[in-house]
């Protein structure tokens, strides 16, 4: 079957990555969605394993529809009763140039043809989501459920506007950082070194949290538990000693061991031959006057990874970038700005 992963778009390329290095082969990869072949049993492995990715879904039906009988007809068609045991809601419909654009239409046709095919009077659930771009229906199975892959479990606290924990695992897996020392001079309230330290400990991000598709019979969960973490080299530093707390009690709860967080401004320190991956304040963040310039000056023979919504970084720096990519970070295009 297809199996398809949305991600932030814009780092499709870190999914990407992911899925070649679990061994899988990407199909298709497209604005926010990579699309792979695989079987039930990749299911569970993908959520659990996943760092970069949103979610984790089945595709069900691509068709092109431009009628409701169409629509009708291709939601039916599908083998619900072979598979579904439960309640089937839809989670979310997406409309985009389309001939059919009536969400509310759309939602009541796909809950008439599902209940003609679903009769359990089961409680477990099974979220659909559909999506019809440009007269093309997908209908998308979500085994990920309410909670986004981001949601790891571990960030009860946060600073202001924080990098979401699957775009902060993106910009680690594209820096191709493996065992130099890591250092994020801006951590906040931890994400990235707390990422960084899931990735160098291989320890899969999905093992502190559930899944809806957990309660469905025909997939096989494994026993997760909980493990040990132990990392060394990984430093989070930040101005703020009260965000600097957070950070450790992030780390703590999840039980990361070595990572080391203190309380330190940007341009006081020197480390040289180290791996920096930050995301510097900006937009709703609390910032400061921060001469970007240091970098070069104070962390002597690194590699940098900044993320960063000015055009004129570069010139702020000091230095062209070897690579730049543009995403939008909580509604806001940055730039993800690669020295290596």
């Amino acid at each position: 079957m297809t199996i398809v992963l949305t991600c932030t778009s814009g780092l499709e390329a870190a999914t990407a990555l992911e899925v070649k290095n679990m061994g899988y082969k990407v199909l298709e990869s497209v604005s926010g969605k990579i699309y792979i072949k695989g079987d039930l049993k990749d299911i569970p492995l993908l959520n659990i394993h996943l760092r970069s990715a949103e979610r984790v879904f089945i595709l069900l039906k691509k068709t092109v529809v431009k009628t409701f009988d169409e629509f009708y007809k291709a939601i039916y068609e599908i083998d619900w009763e072979d598979f579904v045991h439960g309640k089937v809601y839809i989670s979310d419909v997406s409309v985009r140039n389309s001939k059919l654009s009536a969400k509310g239409a759309i939602i009541s046709v796909a809950y008439a043809a599902i209940r003609k095919k679903v009769k359990s009077e089961s409680n477990v659930k099974f979220p659909v989501r559909i999506i019809l771009k440009n007269d093309v229906l997908y209908v998308l199975l979500d085994t990920t459920g309410e909670k986004a892959l981001s949601k790891r479990g571990y960030r009860l606290k946060t600073s202001k506007a924080p990098l979401r924990e699957t775009i902060a695992a993106s910009l680690i897996l594209l820096s191709r950082w493996k065992n130099a020392t890591f250092i994020d001079p801006f951590c906040g309230s931890g994400t990235i070194p707390i990422e960084a330290a899931l990735i160098k400990s291989n320890t899969p991000p999905g093992i502190f949290r559930s899944f809806v598709s957990e309660n469905w019979n025909f997939l096989n969960w494994p026993d997760r538990g909980k493990r040990l973490i132990n990392v060394d080299e990984i430093y989070g530093f930040d101005l703020d000693e009260e965000i600097i707390k957070i950070a450790k009690e992030n780390a703590k709860r999840i039980g990361i061991k070595g990572l080391i967080f203190e309380k330190r401004l940007f341009g006081t320190y020197n480390m040289n031959n180290v791996w920096i991956v930050t995301n510097p304040p900006y937009g709703e963040r609390l910032s400061y006057n921060i001469d970007f310039s240091k970098f070069l000056k104070n962390f002597e023979d690194s590699k940098f990874y900044i993320l960063f919504p000015n055009r004129n970084f570069e010139k702020m720096f000091g230095k062209k970038a070897t690579k730049k990519i543009r995403f939008q970070n909580s509604g806001i295009w940055v730039w993800f700005y690669m020295y290596y």
